[in-house]
């Protein structure tokens, strides 16, 4: 073998031997990204409800029922649910007994999937009664309205109305701007927490501030079907206006005696929230012709509004009995879309995996001033219940707002706030 060819196969043996190591000292490819794992979603979200759909109040809110379940289609048939998971939704019935929604309670947040949404519409006794135990579950409890000591100190319940205090605060505003002095103001109302509720020293001393003085301040019992006694020591007291914190049958009671007395031609009648609802003013007629209340949502005879005209047509269509117009099927369409639309929020900040009551309750409180179809919800984490509200009255068989939306004055309890 010649001197070039035996150069050449010791090169070549050489690059053989390299080329191992070369690959070796290379560096290695990386692995394609593992794919992101696919995120775990209920079958269902429920919201699951203790109500008083026997007992005193069901005539207020048993038509909740069929209202709360209509909402839930809507928004499964036309949003789709929450992120493509349907609503479900479970009430049981406590008759306004405080031992009977505690049961409930126990029963429901002990179901799968958990309830990360409750609601408790009755008494503020069973609200207040479970409070703490929506906080140390980790559940919101979203009220229709509620006393300061359901609400308080702030936790996980919210209110959709404005509260018994505050709204005794608005009223107060709107008498003292509007109305011939001198304002004298008696409180006839429940006897419990309910009706207590606007008797705190913060109430009394504002009314006062605003230059109504307070003649006299007398309560009922919530089965009581008169209350002349008690009218005829407003009388004598020299009251002018009375206010009543009392819903359904229990305002009825009221403008009944009224009626019966000869009063409503000398004083004027106002009342909370739900006092001014429609079962109300259907079962009162003529009697409740006048009465102005507080009140945080619109109403059915808001002609103008097109939530309003859609509602309508949703109830005709349904061809449901008239004591089913009521404020729950008005209402409720909305009040689903806006926890839809929390619920969405959290989950685009913390994914379904981590959604829990704190993810919740930290998109509630960035409920600013929102100004929606069929209210204004403002909220904040140590004030968790809105403050906007209009002035409304019976006037010929309709409810109609007298006023233009504005804030409540902050009427907490000084140790609240």
């Amino acid at each position: 073998m010649n001197k070039k060819l035996s150069g050449l196969v010791a090169v070549v043996a050489l690059v053989l031997v390299a080329l191992p190591l070369i690959a070796s000292c290379a560096p290695a490819e990386e692995a394609p990204p593992a794919a992101p794992a696919a995120e775990v979603k209920p079958d269902a979200v429920w919201l699951r409800c203790t109500v008083a759909m026997t007992g005193p109040y069901a005539a207020s809110l048993l038509p909740a029922a069929e209202a709360m379940q209509d909402a839930i289609e809507i928004v499964n048939r036309e949003r789709g649910g929450i992120d493509g998971v349907p609503w479900k939704f479970e009430m049981l019935d406590d008759g306004g007994d405080v031992a009977k929604a505690i049961a409930n309670y126990e029963q429901l947040r002990v179901k799968e999937p958990k309830s990360l949404w409750m609601i408790t519409m009755g008494t503020s006794g069973i609200a207040e009664a479970l409070r703490e135990r929506f906080n140390e579950d980790g559940i919101i409890n979203h009220m229709p309205v509620g006393s300061q000591a359901s609400i308080y100190p702030a936790g996980n319940s919210f209110c959709l109305v404005i509260s018994h205090a505050d709204a005794f605060g608005f009223f107060c505003d709107w008498v003292a701007e509007t109305q011939p002095k001198p304002i004298k103001l008696a409180l006839l109302s429940w006897d419990g927490s309910f009706g207590r509720s606007i008797m705190s020293d913060e109430c009394l001393n504002y009314a006062r501030q605003k230059g109504i003085e307070i003649v006299a301040t007398e309560l009922f019992g919530i089965m009581d079907m008169d209350v002349s006694t008690q009218l005829t020591k407003i009388e004598n007291a020299g009251a002018n206006w009375v206010y009543t914190n009392t819903l359904g049958f229990g305002t009825v009671v009221v403008l009944k005696s009224a009626n019966a007395l000869g009063l409503q031609d000398k004083i004027h009648f106002a009342g909370c929230h739900f006092a001014v609802d429609y079962d109300v003013n259907r079962v009162a007629g003529p009697m409740g012709e006048g009465f102005v209340g507080v009140h945080s949502v619109v109403t059915w005879d808001e002609l103008d509004n097109p939530y309003v005209v859609e509602r309508r047509a949703a109830f005709e269509a349904k061809g449901l009995p008239e004591e089913n117009r009521a404020q729950p099927y008005l209402i409720f369409r909305g009040w689903m879309d806006y926890e839809t639309d929390i619920y969405e929020k959290a989950i685009a900040e913390v994914g379904w995996e981590n959604l829990d009551s704190d993810a919740l309750k930290s998109q509630l409180v960035k409920t600013k001033d929102l100004k929606l179809p069929w209210t204004i919800l403002n909220y904040s984490a140590d004030k968790p219940e809105t403050n906007w509200a209009r002035m409304v009255e019976f006037k010929d068989g309709k409810v109609l707002p007298i006023t233009d939306w504005r804030k409540a004055p902050d009427l907490r309890s000084t140790e609240y706030k």
